[in-house]
Parts: C-alpha cells; sequence; structure tokens
C-alpha cells in the first residue's frame, strides 16, 4: 500500500502531514513499515522522514521502519580506460559473472596464432611458449594479431591500463604457427595445437583458418580434446556459408560475428549447421606497441569465446570440456535469423555449469573470520573479513549477525562492511560449497558506537582576565568501555596527551597569545571522541 502525502491532511498514526496546493511539492521519500499482518510503504516528504519514523516506532503495534532502498543488477565495472567502448561484456553478461568468478591462475589458454608481445596487461600471466614458425622457442608476436587475441581473452581487468580481458587471472600459452604475414602451414597449425594440449591447455583458442577440410587438422584437434581441451575456433570472415576449417570440425567449437544489436556482421561466416555461437565481433584491444584499437572479425569473436569458457573451467571441481561447451551453446541466447544458434550468453552459462551436481561430496567447507578478532571492540562501519576453502569449490559465504543475514559474498577474497548497533553482536559466517554442504564460524564482538563523557574538574573559568605564568587544568574521562587517552587542546591544537582516563594538565600560558581557548578532548577505547566546551582565557 503506498499512502501519498500530497494529500491534504492525511494522518499516519496520529501524526498529520500536510501539503499546500499552493506550494510545490516536496520531494518524497518511501518508507518500509512492517507491522503483524505484513510490511507496506509511505511516501513522506524528505524534510519530515526524521519526524515521521520517531512517530511511527512509538506505536507498539509496528515492527520497524525503515528506507525502501533500492536495488539494482549486480556486475562489476573495471576502471580500464578502454572499458566503456566494450560493449559485448555487458551485451553477454560477462559483468555479471565477474561477481562470481574472474578467473583462476590455474587456467591455461592456448592462443595459437602469430606469438603474443609481452605487454603489461598480459606480461605477469604469460607462460613460456613456443615458436613453430622459426623452430625455436621465442613465440613473440611479429605481426600482432595474437596479442589483440591474448587480451580480448585475458588482459588485466580493473587496473586502470587498457582493456578489460574476460578471464583476469587465467595464464596465457603463446604458440607460433603464423609467420608475420599473418598465414602459415596446416601442419605447423597442427603441430601447435598438439604442443598447446601436451602442455595442459584447457582451451585452445584458433583465430585462425582456411577454406580447405584437413586430414591433419582434424588429428590434432582429436588429439587435443582426447588430452581434455576445448578447441574454440573462428568461423572466418567470407560472408559465407561455406564450411571454414577447423571451426566446421564436428569437435570444434565454431564461433561466428555478432553486431551489438544481436545480427550478423556482413563478413561473418553463418551456417546453424557447423557454426555453433555467436559472440561481439568487434572489440577493443591493445596492439604490441599497447596502443588500443577495434579488433574486428571472427577472430576477435573468438577469443571472447575462449575468455567466458576460460570462467566456466575456473570453477571447481573442474569441469570437463564437454562440459563447458554443452553449458556455452544451451545457454546461449536466441537472435534473429537462423545463421547461428544463439549468442553466447556468459552469466547463463556460469550460473549452469555452477549447479551441475557434485557427485558424492559429503566433505563441508571450511571457514574462519580473518577480521575482527575474538572479542574486539568496534564500532561505526566494521570491515568483516573472511577465508573459505572447499575441495569442490565455495559457492556462497554469508555473514549473519546476530541471526540475521547482513552480506553474502561468492567471490574469494570475502569481505562484509557491517554497519555496527547495539553493544554487541554475535557475528556468523555461513559457508556453503557445491554439494550444498555448510560450515559455520562464529565470533562475539563488543560494539560501543557512544562518545565517552569528559569534564573539566579543576581550572580557571571561562572568561578568567589577567592569566599568568603556568596554569593547570584538571579532566576526567568515563566510558564503560574503558578509556583510551584525553587531550589538551589550545586554540584549536593537541599541546599535551595522556593515556588513561584523568590527567592535570600544566598550561603554560605565556606561549599562546594574547587569548587562550581551553578544551579537552577524550578517546574511548573504541575510538570514539568527545570535547569539552571551550573555556576563554586573556592574558
Amino acid at each position: 500500500m503506498i499512502l501519498r502525502a500530497a494529500t491534504a491532511g492525511l494522518l499516519i498514526s496520529g501524526l498529520a502531514l500536510i501539503a499546500s496546493p499552493a506550494v510545490a511539492a516536496p520531494a518524497m521519500v518511501s518508507l518500509v513499515v512492517g507491522d503483524t499482518s505484513g510490511a507496506y510503504t509511505i511516501d513522506v516528504p524528505a524534510d519530515q522522514v526524521s519526524k515521521t519514523t520517531t512517530t511511527l516506532e512509538k506505536d507498539p503495534d509496528i515492527a520497524y521502519v525503515e528506507p525502501d532502498h533500492i536495488a539494482r543488477i549486480s556486475a562489476i565495472t573495471p576502471n580500464d580506460p578502454a572499458y566503456k567502448d566494450q560493449w559485448g561484456i555487458a551485451k553477454t553478461g560477462v559483468n555479471t559473472a565477474w561477481e562470481t568468478t574472474r578467473g583462476r591462475s590455474t587456467v591455461i589458454v592456448a592462443v595459437v596464432d602469430t606469438g603474443v608481445t609481452a605487454i603489461p596487461d598480459l606480461a605477469p600471466r604469460l607462460l613460456p611458449g613456443h615458436d613453430f614458425v622459426n623452430n625455436d622457442d621465442n613465440a613473440t608476436d611479429d605481426q600482432g594479431h595474437g596479442t589483440m587475441t591474448a587480451g580480448v581473452i585475458a588482459a588485466t581487468g580493473n587496473n586502470g591500463t587498457g582493456i578489460a580481458g574476460i578471464c583476469w587471472t587465467c595464464r596465457i600459452l603463446p604458440v607460433k604457427v603464423l609467420g608475420a604475414d599473418g598465414s602459415g602451414s596446416y601442419s605447423e597449425i597442427a603441430k601447435g595445437i598438439r604442443w598447446a594440449a601436451d602442455q595442459g591447455s584447457d582451451i585452445i583458442n584458433l583465430s585462425l583458418g582456411g577454406g580447405a577440410d584437413s586430414q591433419v587438422l582434424r588429428d590434432a584437434v582429436t588429439y587435443a580434446a582426447d588430452r581434455g581441451s576445448l578447441v574454440i575456433a573462428a568461423a572466418g570472415n567470407d560472408g559465407s556459408a561455406t564450411p571454414h576449417y577447423p571451426a566446421a570440425i564436428a569437435s570444434v567449437l565454431a564461433v561466428g560475428g555478432s553486431t551489438e544489436g544481436d545480427l550478423r556482421y556482413p563478413w561473418s561466416n553463418y551456417g546453424s549447421d557447423w557454426v555453433d555461437i555467436a559472440a561481439p565481433g568487434c572489440n577493443p584491444a591493445q596492439s604490441r606497441a599497447g596502443l588500443i584499437g577495434q579488433f574486428c572479425g571472427t577472430s576477435s569473436a573468438t577469443p571472447f569465446v575462449s575468455g567466458v569458457a576460460a570462467l566456466l573451467a575456473s570453477t571447481s571441481p573442474a569441469p570437463k570440456a564437454t562440459d563447458i561447451r554443452s553449458a556455452l551453446t544451451s545457454t546461449a541466447d536466441d537472435i534473429a535469423g537462423s545463421w547461428v544458434p544463439g549468442r553466447i550468453n556468459a552469466a547463463r552459462a556460469l550460473t549452469l555449469q555452477l549447479s551441475m551436481p557434485v557427485a558424492s561430496d559429503m566433505v563441508k567447507p571450511v571457514t574462519s573470520f580473518l577480521s575482527p578478532s575474538g572479542s574486539a571492540l568496534v564500532r561505526g562501519t566494521v570491515p568483516v573479513t573472511a577465508r573459505a576453502i572447499d575441495n569442490t569449490g565455495v559457492t556462497k559465504v554469508e555473514l549473519l549477525v546476530n541471526g540475521k543475514v547482513a552480506g553474502v559474498d561468492r567471490t574469494a577474497p570475502y569481505g562484509f562492511s557491517w554497519r555496527s548497533t547495539g553493544t554487541g553482536a554475535t557475528l556468523v559466517l555461513r559457508a556453503t560449497d557445491r554439494g550444498g554442504n555448510v560450515a559455520t564460524a562464529t565470533r562475539r564482538v563488543i560494539v560501543d558506537n557512544g562518545a565517552p563523557g569528559v569534564r573539566i574538574t579543576q581550572g580557571l573559568k571561562s572568561g578568567t582576565h589577567r592569566v599568568r605564568k603556568t596554569r593547570y587544568v584538571s579532566a576526567t574521562a568515563t566510558d564503560r568501555n574503558g578509556i583510551r587517552s584525553v587531550e589538551l587542546l589550545v586554540n584549536g591544537k593537541v599541546v599535551q596527551r595522556s593515556a588513561g582516563a584523568a590527567k592535570r594538565f600544566a598550561v603554560p600560558t605565556w606561549k599562546f597569545g594574547k587569548t587562550l581557548t581551553i578544551r579537552v578532548r577524550a578517546y574511548d577505547r573504541a575510538g570514539n571522541a568527545s570535547l569539552t566546551p571551550a573555556r576563554k582565557w586573556y592574558r
């Protein structure tokens, strides 16, 4: 029920809210009122919120009154300069998926391409690679294509640099199979696929291809699949329905390029009988020199899918390649036309992956407080940090305060902000693993949001004139949880400080000019402070 205070003479629990039609309507604020029958909302002028709340809370039939807060879609917004141009992230729900995971360093994505240059956004997670073109271990990019591909997959997010890749913490294995002109033989590509699989790659990205089918490529893809790698390849940029290889091989996940409006880019190959999924076909990416530009083509759409696949691979227990593929394709959004079965939806795919049952998981997670410490004295907004681990993966950690859920975190490191009230609280961490097992940890804290009492017990009165020599000010402070310190302030500056609840301060009056403003400040053990009224002395 919504009651509008703009109605003249409306009476709410004895409080009259009068609105004059001759005056512009004030800003309104919604309050939620809970009673024995449930909860309803009322709208009151912003300047009457406090008075209305106080009046309502005096009613014995009302259980609570609180602001009607606004909730919004939970999504991560990185601070990388080019993120504003990465329309594909929000379009496909990647920023929502980031609330759950931003990847895991144990996940390896092989970029079988022109090599990868160690730009700052990639360097910390770039593994030693191999160059099959020059037959050495220097897999540095001499063309640029491979570096942009790797950036779409795994450029570090939220670091104020470049773009935000999709899997922020996964590692990139550079495999150079294409030369400086961007071309390479099927036989070298096949060697690169096999080598990547042997290095334990979870995902193998192939932003390359040709018009001819090939047994050497088929054998290499089968080899990789048998070793647990998910091979993802570009459908090609000919604007044709003609199959492109290795994308058209059945065990390869073939990727087409879709627009911001979920249409097919004219250059993207198509065919729902062999193209498995669409993804944003134009994405900002960094060059070998770190410059940011638009990277378009199915070569760009493919690493987008590989990055999402890497997020799914980062769940625990580690899913099989076939499970990742199934999650990606079965949750794809329907889009116009029949050129592709659907466009990737990262948030839905990750949700499906995490909902997969974990067989015979009887082991509870382990959780513990990192802060605050036991019996800690806290005040204001309190940061609560937690640790939670499990053999199959932790799905969420909840913070309960006095039995009520005060926060939920689904991504390590686990942390909460709790606005403390009352004089004490029981904090409980509740961790849930993928098998549904639950573990808890409990901690009791003391809350002190009240200022200490402090008074001057001895000293010249305010207004005293002809003050000379050294004068003394005695003060004492009290607090239920103890006093940490008292301070003497002269003309607004702390001139003496003492531990404990009482102190006699000596004031050398000649040091402070013709007028002295004397105050004493006390801090309690929780950090709350109080000041005495000022006393003016004149020399």
